[in-house]
């Protein structure tokens, strides 16, 4: 069956479900989520875990818990009824300063913009990316709105867009034309694997820093060794200043580790091997590694020019470890591991992909009534694509202990994009239609996170 014809029956199945929307109004203000009322307070510390020996730690009370202590976050997932014809969402983002309104990407190149109405979302009109590569892992990827979006309309896509290129483009955003807005596009950045021959470790995750820089996760392309040489984007973390013009283009900070000698100016960290998914919080980075043979990886940067290993290691490092640095959390692959063990949901696979997905931002519109009651601040959710577990770990202030301890949270399969909207609900995506080649429509899934009981 042909792509078009798969898309017309996925929108005639939607709309069938939806209902018709023609007469919601896109700027009506959005309304208010009831939140169930909970007798507990935020959560506190539990200081007695042991990372090295209870890895996945239960979510009762522990024996010597503190009066501060509260239950970890726990999380279910209710479905969020859409109007998108879209298959294989890879990333959503809602607009700045608390709108209502968000982009939601489709691997294949659509640009779909949407409005949270209630427990429904509204598809307003949306763009092509003409050049998107989509095969396997690669395709229409990633969304970041510039800081200063508010005055300039600026949004930034990474895309492949051939089996060996990725790149950033800018891009200015209006709602009136989006024709004119798929025609804005100017290059920013470009990573080439020269040589590789799988549309495989692309570019992942970007976004910005509190210093408004750019920065993007870019994975080894299959090349392997250009993780380790600073010289080559592969296997980075960049961290850049886009430059506003009609050109394009970027500009280097100076504090990059090899601004001024050394390796790529561009480079802030190295070693990665497929970095799908990652985010930025209180000047750190963490980012899921997606490994070969034996481990997924959680990574933490907090320092210009750490390297994280790959392809020396996979795992903690066991040989020729100098200055490489450990994961923050891993797994291997054993269906018996405690982190499948642990979700009842789990079905064990061969296939194993991890991912990064949120931190509750407090400070952000529509938290100060904070749906999990302060349960998601300071914490990491992250789990695996394949056997659909979500964990939890803490995220400790740098120079404080941190227990290592992580617990379960949720249950959620083949996600892809987290993000935190303007009522204070935390949502979440996910691949539809999987195998790529199945013939059975299942549209991508727009979540709402909220609290498990």
């Amino acid at each position: 069956m042909r792509l078009d014809v798969r898309r017309a029956i996925a929108v005639a199945v939607l709309a069938t479900a939806c209902g018709d929307a023609s007469s919601d109004d896109p700027t009506a203000p959005l309304p208010h989520v009831p939140r169930t009322p909970d007798a507990f307070a935020p959560i506190g510390r539990t200081p007695n875990a042991d990372a090295a020996t209870n890895p996945g730690a239960d979510a009762g009370e522990p024996g010597d818990a503190g009066p501060d202590w509260a239950p970890p976050l726990a999380l279910k997932f209710v479905d969020i009824p859409h109007d998108a014809p879209l298959l294989r969402a890879t990333d959503l983002a809602f607009l700045p300063q608390g709108s209502p309104e968000f982009l939601w990407l489709d691997k294949d190149g659509e640009v779909h913009h949407m409005r949270l109405q209630g427990d429904r979302a509204r598809r307003l009109g949306g763009f092509h990316v003409q050049d998107t590569w989509f095969d396997s892992d690669a395709g229409l990827l990633s969304v970041a709105f510039d800081p200063d979006f508010a005055h300039n309309r600026f949004v930034y896509l990474g895309a492949a867009i051939s089996m060996q290129t990725s790149i950033i483009r800018r891009y200015h955003f209006d709602p009136g034309d989006y024709a004119a807005t798929a025609a804005s596009g100017v290059e920013i950045f470009r990573v080439t694997g020269e040589g590789a021959r799988r549309s495989w470790h692309n570019i992942g995750s970007i976004g910005f820093g509190d210093d408004g820089l750019l920065w993007a996760l870019f994975g080894d392309k299959t090349l392997g060794d250009p993780a380790l040489d600073p010289a080559s984007l592969l296997g980075s973390l960049v961290r850049i200043r886009p430059l506003p013009g009609p050109e394009g283009g970027y500009e280097v900070p100076d504090d990059n580790p090899y601004a001024l000698m050394g390796g790529h100016p561009a480079v802030y960290a190295k070693g990665m091997r497929s970095p799908w998914k990652g985010l930025f919080y209180q000047g750190r980075w963490f980012f899921g590694d997606v490994g070969l043979d034996s481990a997924e990886e959680v990574n933490l940067i907090d320092a210009p020019g750490q390297n994280f290993g790959w392809p020396i290691a996979e795992g903690p490092c066991e040989q020729t470890c100098d200055e490489l640095r450990d994961p923050w959390v891993y797994y291997d692959r054993s269906s018996s591991h405690p982190f499948v063990a642990e979700d009842t949901e789990a079905v064990p696979a061969r296939l194993r992909s991890v991912w990064v997905g949120w931190i509750y931002r407090p400070d952000w519109p529509g938290a100060e009534n904070d749906p999990y009651l302060g349960r998601w601040r300071d914490v990491l959710t992250f789990g695996d694509w394949a056997t659909g577990f979500v964990r939890g770990r803490r995220v400790a202030p740098p120079g404080e202990p941190d227990t290592g301890r992580t617990w379960p949270v949720g249950h959620l399969y083949h996600s892809t994009a987290w993000a935190q909207g303007p009522d204070g609900y935390v949502y979440t995506t996910a691949l539809g239609t999987w195998p790529a080649d199945s013939m059975e429509l299942t549209p991508s899934p727009l979540r709402r996170a909220v609290l498990a009981e």
